[in-house]
């Protein structure tokens, strides 16, 4: 089992409040074979301060600037020599001390699937908490979305379709999912065991509609009109006026910038 390789990447920028608990959520795992990897965005707190405590337990620590968190994600691929990949943003923390012997376990028996992936439970500012979990399914997919923080894929899958599209601000974890799943046909596997306590940051109503116009581009760049259909229920207004504009024009992707988002 511990022929298993986890490269672990964690991404910060001004993250002093957030960033010891995710790295001692990493130290502390009783599975050992583990390549630590952190890409700072040149922070000017006292981030930086804080992650050289862990110097010993990080193979790789580079801070430089950044065109965003896909960037650096992207940054932190060219660095991973595991033979899985995990992005652990800063503020989320592993679940537990168990958690990557778990993964490694699934990763021994199953060796075929490309993609792994468990359930998370979210908290807010006031350590509110919910648990969530997924099924595999285009629909359930298209619809919610997926939390990259419980995906573990094998660094192969990452070398022979790519890294993050840095076009998307917000939804570039979930067009590369689209990309693998649909467009390369590569498998994903739930193994059903709780990975990671998520922080969900706050949007407000206009972060929501821009956030959502992006999710339309990524469905609808993957999987076109049949894409659209699957999601048509909510937010049905901007939808619509996504799918006429681009039905009218010539380009395969459209410009949603100027779209009015009215319900």
């Amino acid at each position: 089992m511990n022929d298993c390789k986890i490269s672990i990447i964690t991404v910060c920028f001004n993250c002093e409040e957030l960033i010891d608990r995710t790295i001692k959520s990493v130290v502390e795992q009783s599975y050992t074979n583990i390549q630590y990897i952190i890409i700072d965005g040149l922070s000017s707190d006292r981030t930086l301060e804080i992650v050289k405590k862990y110097e010993k337990y990080i193979e790789i620590l580079v801070s430089e600037k950044d065109d965003g968190i896909y960037d650096a994600m992207n940054k932190g691929l060219k660095y991973a020599t595991g033979d899985l990949v995990y992005f652990l943003n800063a503020g989320d923390y592993l679940y537990n001390s168990d958690v990557l012997k778990n993964i490694a376990e699934r990763f021994c028996a199953d060796p075929d699937n490309d993609i792994f992936y468990g359930d998370y439970i979210y908290y807010d500012v006031v350590d509110e908490q919910r648990c969530s979990s997924y099924r595999t399914g285009i629909q359930d997919l298209i619809r919610r979305g997926y939390c990259h923080q419980t995906t573990f894929a094998k660094r192969s899958t990452f070398t022979k379709y790519g890294g993050f599209n840095t076009n998307y601000k917000i939804y570039a974890d979930f067009d590369w999912l689209l990309r693998v799943l649909i467009g390369s046909g590569q498998s994903m596997k739930y193994i059903g065991i709780p990975v990671v306590y998520y922080l969900k940051g706050g949007e407000s109503e206009n972060q929501i509609i821009t956030n959502y116009l992006e999710r339309i581009k990524v469905i609808w760049g993957n999987m076109g009109i049949h894409g659209l259909l699957l999601l048509g229920i909510c937010f049905p207004s901007i939808i619509w006026r996504y799918l006429i504009k681009q039905m009218s024009g010539s380009k395969k992707l459209a410009e949603i910038d100027g779209i009015e988002a009215k319900n």
